[in-house]
């Protein structure tokens, strides 16, 4: 049997490789094959392309194509008629034949009438192999080949450092939307990023502060960009409010172009006594549930022990322990709030006790003190604690203990005091009991514990609370709304509020844009409350919670295996497994 294929020539690519020169058909394909697979966004189709543009370009049978990343994320894809069987056989061959790298395309051992090349490009390996179904390829072949196969390289390094910047962006993105200060970024002089707790400092949206230039929205901030010192902390106004900011411009030194800066409120001074005497007025309402939760709240103020802070979301737990900070001897100094549940896993550590210079991809040059050392001589409210995961828990037991925290990638101990105050929308002790918290831990902070009733428990709050929001809101809203009527009060009362006083002060804020601007009272509502849908907690895997368990466990037995398993009542050999699946072994 005769065949064009067979009468190739193919000695020299058994012998020596390539040929010095593309013949003249190849090119245009190759540019449209190249072009094809730059199109991919992910790792998977960038194989998929490689397979598909080995065939188009050697008019082979069939193609396969493998890549592997630094990271240890394996694609392989097929192209033409390939068997099951075959597939198989093909992928442990690449596997082989990206790991031993080479120059050059030639065949796979001892298999002529394939053709395979190899590729490496930054964080990326790989290698392709053309079937031939038994025909020899041929020079030409051979140099397509190489050359593609050095491309599919070149795609797929390209793919997996896009989606590492998407997600160095996300995480971001996490941290600066996780953080109760607000955030302002200037690239060129304008205004590139306002997170939410700015746009809610700032009272406005953020979309429309982005691109403003810096001068026409923050002049004095421009000012300091422009004298080239840092702020840290440092007293400035916008629109008349005060504000506290510290402020980094990139380059250094006068006329940056480039800026972050955070920016809060400056710290109140102890509340003023109200009519009934309580240091407390910011806790409106005049039940007696509400009532006992100020005298236990008194008690805290004037201690520096741990307070647990419990109740539903929306009930007030966060204003309780702002109240609990301005009213006690650490009210000059920082209240600083970390919401446990916003900050990915993989940045709470740093979030909380800081990080030196290089220890991570992405880390500042300068380091950063975390929320402990920012919080020094005042109090940290760890917000949502029962949501923390478990081996951070241990480390957070251990500062709390030692009063000394070590930065992320350093060595050296900072001493810290800090008075921490815990807020729980769900019931810690049970948490406890189910293995999701430390028992050490919630007896450490549980030393003064405060529950705060929904506020479906205490309706007589209603009024006062409507009442108070009316006050707070109607003037930025240019009315003169003071009091609720009987109608209005009635609709409030019968309404569950599952959002509780949150809910209810939106909703108040809400009626004052439809209420006549001249009327003093609010007699009816515009539309009754209705009932949406309320927010499930969404359960936990078998998978977070066996992960947590096992990290924590390594935690407590100072990364020895051996007495982690004791300590678990395991083997060694089946803890070890958990720690590989888990990605826990020590390193």
């Amino acid at each position: 049997m005769t065949s064009a294929r067979h009468a190739r020539e193919v000695p020299s690519v058994l012998r020596s490789g390539l040929s010095p020169l593309h013949p003249p058909g190849h090119p245009p394909a190759l540019l449209e094959a190249i072009r094809t697979m730059q199109e991919a966004a992910d790792l998977k189709t960038v194989a998929e392309h490689a397979a598909a543009g080995v065939l188009q370009l050697t008019d082979a049978v069939a193609a396969t194509a493998y890549v592997v990343t630094a990271s240890g994320e394996r694609v392989f894809a097929t192209a033409g008629q390939i068997s099951l069987e075959m597939t198989e056989k093909r992928a442990a061959a690449l596997m082989k034949l990206a790991a031993a790298g080479g120059p050059q395309a030639a065949p796979l051992a001892g298999e002529a009438g394939t053709l395979a090349a190899a590729f490496q490009a930054e964080t990326v390996r790989g290698a392709v192999v053309a079937e031939g179904n038994g025909l020899l390829f041929s020079d030409e072949d051979a140099r397509v080949a190489a050359d593609f196969a050095a491309q599919v390289g070149v795609s797929a390094s390209a793919v997996v450092v896009a989606e590492r910047l998407r997600l160095l962006q996300r995480m971001d993105a996490a941290v600066v939307e996780s953080v109760c200060e607000g955030v302002l970024a200037v690239n060129d002089r304008r205004i590139t990023l306002l997170n939410g707790a700015g746009a809610r400092l700032l009272a406005m949206n953020p979309a429309d502060a982005i691109w403003r230039p810096v001068e026409a929205f923050w002049p004095a901030l421009a000012r300091a960009m422009e004298s080239g010192k840092p702020l840290d902390g440092e007293p400035m106004k916008l629109r008349g409010k005060p504000f506290v900011v510290t402020l980094r411009s990139f380059p250094e030194g006068p006329w940056a172009t480039c800026a972050v800066a955070t920016f809060t409120e400056p710290p109140r001074a102890a509340s003023r006594p109200h009519a009934a005497g309580s240091t407390f007025s910011t806790l409106v309402g005049v039940s007696r549930a509400i009532g006992l939760v100020r005298e236990v709240a008194e008690v805290a103020a004037r201690s520096a022990s741990g307070v647990l802070i419990e109740g539903e979301s929306g009930v007030g737990k966060e204003v309780l322990a702002q109240a609990i900070h301005a009213n006690g001897p650490r009210r000059q100094r920082p209240f600083v709030a970390v919401l446990c549940a916003a900050i990915p896993r993989e940045l709470l550590e740093s979030e909380l006790f800081g990080y030196e210079a290089g220890s991570f991809t992405g880390a500042s040059p300068r380091g950063r003190a975390g929320k402990f050392e920012l919080a020094n001589g005042g109090t940290l409210l760890l917000d949502d604690i029962v949501d923390m995961p478990l081996e951070m828990q241990a480390k957070l037991l251990r500062v709390l203990q030692e009063h000394t925290v070590t930065r992320l990638g350093g060595s050296r101990p900072h001493p810290v005091d800090v008075r921490i105050i815990a807020t729980a929308n769900r019931n810690v002790s049970e948490a406890v009991r189910a293995g999701l918290f430390r028992a050490d831990l919630y007896y450490r902070i549980n030393v003064l514990s405060i529950g705060i009733p929904p506020l479906a428990q205490r309706r007589e709050d209603i009024k006062p609370l409507a009442e108070h929001f009316l006050r707070k809101h109607a003037p930025a809203h240019h009315s003169n709304l003071m009091t609720v009527g009987e109608d209005a009060l009635r609709a409030l009362q019968q309404y569950p509020w599952p959002g509780n006083v949150r809910e209810l002060e939106h909703w108040i804020e809400s009626e004052i844009h439809f209420a006549p601007p001249r009327e003093t009272c609010l007699r009816k509502l515009t539309r009754q409350p209705a009932a949406g849908p309320r927010q499930t907690r969404p359960p936990r895997s078998l998978r977070d919670v066996e992960r947590e368990l096992f990290a924590t466990a390594m935690v407590d037995a100072a990364g020895d295996i051996s007495r982690a398993a004791r300590d678990l009542g395991i083997s060694r050999g089946k803890l070890y497994r958990k720690l590989r699946i888990y990605e826990l072994l020590p390193k």
